[in-house]
């Protein structure tokens, strides 16, 4: 969307006045925000994806992980077992599964704070960006593709006199479609999301040493 709505205020010279912007602009933010609601659907397809069992921070509280280390581990145990009644520890992962997801999930539910958490506030959300985005990528991808196809066909019509349209506006449309394409292909990537998570999840899980929940 962002390529198209930059190359629309570079070729349609109206949108440059200040009313006509303003009008522009309470349209795309309208836009924006249905896109906001649908993209969640993609995006947490693609987080069930990047993590199919379990969540970064679920995982990490199992004793076969490795994420974190075990002096560390026995700590958030312990935080656990003070503050959540029938919090039990074992060495079998799946005798831990049950107590590992409520516990990450009563975490969760304290946490919601930014005022007191505001790490852990930040991380959630580049968490949910980025899995957001890679929910989008194949969207993301085919606009940016028709974007160059079309730029490309213009810069066509415009050496065969077809149209007349200033070259520079033509040649920035066709970057900026080129640019967000490859951001699409090389940087929204699954590992991205991955790496996005295990942040958040180190960060939710060192609440337990914050001092700041009961």
């Amino acid at each position: 969307m962002a390529p198209w709505l930059l190359e629309l205020y570079l070729i349609v010279p109206e949108i440059h006045d200040l009313s006509s912007t303003i009008i522009v602009a309470v349209i795309i933010y309208g836009i924006c925000n249905l896109i906001i609601v649908y993209c969640r659907i993609p995006g947490v397809k693609a987080m069930k994806r990047c993590f199919p069992q379990l969540l970064p921070a679920q995982e990490f509280l199992l004793p076969s992980s490795r994420q974190i280390d075990i002096v560390t581990k026995e700590r958030y145990y312990n935080f656990f077992s003070e503050h959540i009644d029938g919090f039990k520890t074992s060495n079998d992962d799946k005798e831990m599964l049950p107590y590992v997801s409520t516990a990450v999930t009563w975490l969760i539910s304290k946490t919601r704070d930014s005022t007191k958490f505001p790490l852990i506030a930040e991380e959630n959300a580049n968490f949910g960006f980025t899995y957001n985005l890679l929910g989008l990528k194949p969207f993301g991808i085919a606009i940016s593709c028709i974007g160059v196809i079309f730029n490309s066909i213009l810069m066509y019509l415009y050496f065969a006199h077809s149209v007349f349209v200033d070259l520079k506006i033509l040649l920035s449309g066709l970057v900026i479609h080129l640019l967000f394409l490859l951001l699409w292909i090389f940087i929204i990537t699954k590992s991205l999301a991955i790496s996005a998570g295990k942040k958040y999840a180190r960060a939710l899980l060192s609440a337990c040493d914050s001092g700041n929940i009961d």
